[in-house]
């Protein structure tokens, strides 16, 4: 095995800035390690992104994991593909800000979902759809391909208010993943036969 290729996972959940389209240094990472509840705020200047990296791995809490300061992974998720822009704002939020261990054979857990949709016109139908796979969830096409998608569940409602909170009556399993999609209910659904 080559442990210098293993690394920890530290999801960047937020970033407070001056400039939207431009990097400043002073910038700031809100973030969690995966072992404290609370979340950390660190600047995005390179000394002080290195010395997170250098405070983890002199770190002898930390079960045992190897950080490595010199080979980092970095993923941006950057947002939802829809190249065809059809799909609203959805946020979800989980019961349980933890996972549980595998190294411990820990069984997963089954978390509550909470949906909330945004840029909501009221009086519009909407339609959100759940996909068990990333792999079902289109990311080109109108409303109705995405309504004649291989979505696991299907929920539509009439939007009252600019946001709509749903509170997924399916558990979300801690080991697994979900996606949702929102589109606006054409006016005409038309058949897969078309």
């Amino acid at each position: 095995m080559h442990y210098d290729d293993y690394d920890h996972i530290i999801p960047a959940i937020g970033i407070r800035y001056r400039y939207p389209n431009e990097y400043d240094p002073d910038d700031i990472l809100i973030y969690y390690d995966l072992y404290s509840p609370r979340a950390f705020e660190k600047s995005l200047s390179e000394e002080t992104m290195a010395a997170i990296g250098a405070g983890m791995t002199t770190n002898t809490d930390i079960h045992g994991e190897r950080i490595p300061l010199i080979t980092d992974y970095g993923i941006a998720i950057t947002g939802v593909v829809d190249k065809d822009r059809v799909t609203l704002p959805v946020h979800l939020a989980v019961s349980s800000r933890d996972e549980s261990d595998p190294v411990l054979n820990a069984r997963s857990r089954e978390m509550d979902g909470t949906v909330t949709v945004n840029n909501l016109a009221i009086g519009n139908t909407y339609v959100l759809l759940r996909y068990a796979s990333y792999e079902f969830t289109p990311t080109e096409g109108d409303a109705n391909d995405f309504i004649h998608s291989r979505f696991d569940v299907k929920h539509e409602f009439i939007a009252v208010n600019s946001t709509y909170v749903y509170e997924d009556p399916k558990k979300i399993s801690s080991t697994g993943s979900v996606y949702y999609r929102c589109v606006l209910k054409p006016d005409v659904v038309r058949n897969l036969s078309e």
